[in-house]
């Protein structure tokens, strides 16, 4: 991995990447590296993920990931803010596999427990190993879908945000929630949807932010 991100950070004039039809599995996190890529081409492979570090590439304008087997794309997409392009066809984004995509097992009690250290702000230190606190302060991000703490893997939830994004109708997206109350309040929603002048929605914090600056 540490080979592949020194070759990508090699090319920080690279604009256009065609990489269709290479039967590519995986996309490791050090591909999206590259500091000047408007146009990337990963049609026609054989995805089954798109990593969540994709919202590194900030100069991209143009991304086709037609052709593959995405079930979704990660929420933090939304956070490209230059993409003008988005082509999806071909893939398993049925709105009938959502489910089958979406956790069906329940959080590991360390990942319950934790949180519920984090969220009320407990002095982890003086009660848990050193170990557990170490993992708790390395696993603690944000929820997705309410903007609070999510510690551990979280639960993942898919769901389409808004009527057309980067000119994407019902384009389906990975969401990590915190927890049970988060899943399932969002797994009752079918679209993630914000009135015109962005004054509520179905998401919050960092989420609506994202999501009204793509209303404008």
């Amino acid at each position: 991995k540490q080979w592949y991100q020194r070759r990508v950070r090699g090319l920080p004039k690279l604009v256009e990447l065609n990489l269709s039809f290479c039967l590519i599995h995986y996309i490791p996190d050090g591909f999206f590296s590259l500091p000047s890529v408007e146009d990337l081409n990963l049609s026609y492979n054989h995805l089954t993920e798109l990593p969540a570090s994709i919202v590194h590439l900030s100069t991209l304008q143009h991304l086709n990931l037609e052709g593959n087997q995405l079930p979704a794309l990660p929420f933090s997409i939304l956070g490209l803010t230059k993409l003008q392009s988005l082509y999806m066809k071909n893939n398993f984004t049925s709105q009938k596999l959502w489910n089958h995509y979406s956790s069906t097992t329940p959080m590991s009690l360390k990942d319950m427990c934790a949180k519920v250290v984090v969220d009320y702000e407990m002095d982890h230190r003086a009660s848990c190993s050193d170990e557990l606190s170490d993992w708790i302060e390395s696993n603690t991000t944000v929820c997705e879908c309410c903007g609070g703490s999510l510690v551990g893997e979280g639960l993942v939830i898919v769901r389409s945000v808004m009527e057309r994004t980067f000119g994407v109708r019902n384009l389906p997206l990975s969401l990590l929630s915190c927890g049970l109350t988060c899943f399932y309040e969002y797994k009752r929603m079918k679209n993630l949807d914000v009135p015109a002048d962005g004054s509520t929605s179905s998401l919050q914090g960092m989420t609506l932010q994202q999501l009204t600056l793509l209303e404008q």
